[in-house]
């Protein structure tokens, strides 16, 4: 992607090969990231590493499910106190559960209960940022694209806090989604831009997600196991 034609014959000068090892790998693909990895290969290497963290998601028993959600919506309360003074006058931004995320819609019933507002992702079209509709315990809902469950009103809000469900994950807050780009193109747009936690489990960490340009770096990662 945007490299240079070896075989244009126009050319009358060239580098000398002795420097070839002193030139950035990004230099050559604009679209590298801090890997030095081509957009391309870091694709190839995110489907490997996010199908294999999907399946060893999907096959964690019940009770470990059970504990690890648990111990998130503890920390996250945690969290919010620390952080928030608990949230009040906030608008918190949750998720509807799909493919084993974690379920924290009874976190987030429990939430409602203490007068924190809440809020859904909805998906408006591909290639566009998230909005985000009022949601309460018992609201109507409809299915939205990729089937998954929305609020059924044309209101929108703007959360100040937005929790982003994680495949993969790094120290340096960097997160692995589905691979669609909807939390990255959504925070890079969001002005003013909300805290972002990241909400995923501890099996989840990676050394790096080999991060490209337009990943967008979270302000805290929470797992079963403790906060980045």
């Amino acid at each position: 992607m945007g490299g240079m034609n070896g075989d244009d014959e126009t050319r009358d000068y060239a580098s000398p090969a002795c420097m070839a090892g002193q030139v950035s790998p990004g230099h050559f693909d604009p679209a590298a990231g801090a890997s030095g990895l081509s957009a391309k290969a870091s694709a190839a290497w995110r489907k490997q590493e996010r199908a294999r963290l999907l399946a060893a998601r999907a096959a964690m028993g019940e009770a470990a499910r059970q504990a690890a959600e648990e111990a998130l919506a503890a920390r996250l309360n945690e969290v919010l106190s620390a952080r928030f003074a608990g949230g009040a006058g906030l608008v918190l931004g949750g998720f509807w559960p799909i493919r084993g995320e974690p379920d924290l819609r009874g976190w987030m019933a429990r939430r409602a209960g203490l007068g924190q507002a809440l809020a859904l992702p909805v998906v408006v079209a591909p290639d566009a940022p998230l909005i985000f509709r009022p949601w309460q315990p018992g609201a109507a809902m409809r299915p939205g694209r990729f089937d998954i469950p929305e609020p059924d009103t044309a209101a929108e809000v703007m959360p100040q806090i937005l929790l982003v469900p994680l495949v993969g994950w790094d120290a340096a807050r960097f997160r692995m989604g589905y691979g669609g780009g909807f939390y990255d193109r959504t925070l890079a747009g969001m002005r003013p831009r909300p805290y972002a936690i990241g909400v995923g489990h501890a099996a989840g960490r990676l050394d790096t997600i080999r991060p490209q340009p337009h990943d967008e770096a979270l302000d805290l990662i929470v797992t079963e196991d403790g906060v980045v």
